[in-house]
């Protein structure tokens, strides 16, 4: 079968796919991956066809990483003008990239993937990697910072968040789909997600609602259980003393990167620890570092994890899953989108404090609930036994290349 993964967003949207890429080669499928020009190289080496759809993510992230550090109205804001870009560059691309294909998955924020399959007489399934994406009172839309809301008031911003979206992109998008001789939609985000959407994420550590009234089928995280060997520097740095504590905010941008590095650095010293930095998108870790301290780039996290003290991250779906399945405490500074979700998630199950957004992030505050994390025998011990289950549960699981099995009408 020839299977297109249609995925627009950043490495945590990307790398999920790419995993699912290698099970499906493996499995005899032809894979096709279609993706921000970012992600050219990941793909390409595997031996997989790679068509670019949209503009680069991390250059728009870089050019609005001010808006990471200044609350909810800019973010919304930046938000819009992604949604809006993205839409019009998918709709532009992404119907000739997948032209041949038998079926096509897609995730993150890809609007046009479903229209493509539509117009190319072909089944569709979308892929989310947290339960954010799909209506629940359990949890409000991934736009709203705060998850200790009511059900009832969840609910109501779900109708409030769909209305906009429709009024807001409706119009552009069935435009679109106009301009490809399609009939317009009602309601953009169910189209999109498809009638049969799968939910890639541990269900001990994400359960799916009760209330659903979508049709899903979850399974675990697509991130592996394992990875490549880490690099040799980074082997002799973990030798040489205590696990250190880990600090990394994956692909989310920062305006400031000199300033963040400082705080980070002032309180791992302050509490005594050894520490490792990751760059990311960021390009955290610059400069001179203090004996102890070392920065790293791009490693296979489910290698890394296991081998730390503690997990100081963004919140990101892969992120997370990696550093529960490795059974190691968290402490997540959440950004946005579906991180403040994974925040609450970590610190309702014990496995951290309550998360530190990132527009409150600083030295002392960070110093503060990693001294408490670290000196938690029960925080410790909640995250090993839940390492545990999941990676139980992971190695119980069937081949995810499964999910191109579609139903008759998906």
């Amino acid at each position: 079968m020839r299977v297109a993964l249609a995925v627009e967003g950043t490495r945590g949207d990307v790398y999920p796919m790419i995993a699912l890429a290698e099970s499906l080669a493996a499995a005899g499928h032809h894979v096709r991956v279609c993706a921000p020009p970012d992600f050219r190289a990941p793909v390409s080496e595997r031996g997989w066809e790679f068509r670019p759809v949209g503009r680069s993510v991390r250059e728009f992230l870089t050019a609005e990483a001010e808006s990471m550090t200044r609350g909810a109205l800019a973010l919304l804001r930046a938000t819009d003008r992604y949604a809006r870009d993205s839409l019009a560059a998918q709709f532009a691309a992404l119907p000739a990239a997948t032209e041949g294909a038998d079926c096509i998955l897609a995730a993150g924020v890809q609007f046009a993937a479903r229209t493509a399959a539509e117009l190319h007489g072909v089944p569709f399934r979308y892929v989310a990697y947290c339960p954010v994406l799909l209506p629940s009172g359990d949890y409000p839309p991934l736009v709203v910072p705060s998850q200790s809301l009511p059900g009832w008031g969840n609910r109501a911003l779900w109708r409030l968040m769909i209305a906009t979206w429709n009024r807001v992109l409706g119009r552009q998008f069935n435009r679109e789909r106009a301009a490809l001789g399609l009939a317009p939609v009602a309601d953009v985000h169910r189209h999109i997600l498809s009638a049969r959407p799968v939910l890639a994420a541990d269900a001990d550590l994400a359960p799916r609602p009760l209330d659903w009234t979508l049709d899903v089928e979850q399974v675990p995280c697509l991130h592996p259980i394992s990875g490549p060997p880490l690099p040799p520097k980074l082997e002799s740095f973990l030798n040489a003393g205590a696990p250190p504590i880990y600090l990394g905010f994956g692909s989310m941008t920062d305006a400031r990167p000199e300033a963040t590095t400082r705080a980070l650095l002032e309180a791992v010293t302050s509490l005594g620890r050894r520490a490792l930095i990751s760059r990311g998108w960021a390009g955290l870790g610059g400069g001179a570092l203090p004996e102890g301290v070392f920065a790293l780039g791009s490693v296979s996290h489910a290698r890394l994890f296991p081998r730390v003290a503690a997990v100081v991250h963004h919140g990101g779906a892969g992120t997370t899953t990696t550093a529960a399945r490795a059974g190691v405490p968290q402490v997540v500074v959440p950004h946005v989108l579906d991180q403040f979700y994974w925040a609450r998630r970590v610190s309702r199950l014990g496995l951290g404090p309550p998360p530190l957004p990132r527009v409150r992030l600083r030295a002392k505050q960070l110093a503060a609930v990693l001294g408490a994390v670290l000196d938690n025998d029960v925080v410790v011990e909640r995250a090993r036994e839940l390492g545990e289950r999941l990676r139980d549960a992971h190695a119980r699981a069937p081949d995810p290349a499964r999910i191109v099995e579609l139903p008759a009408g998906s």
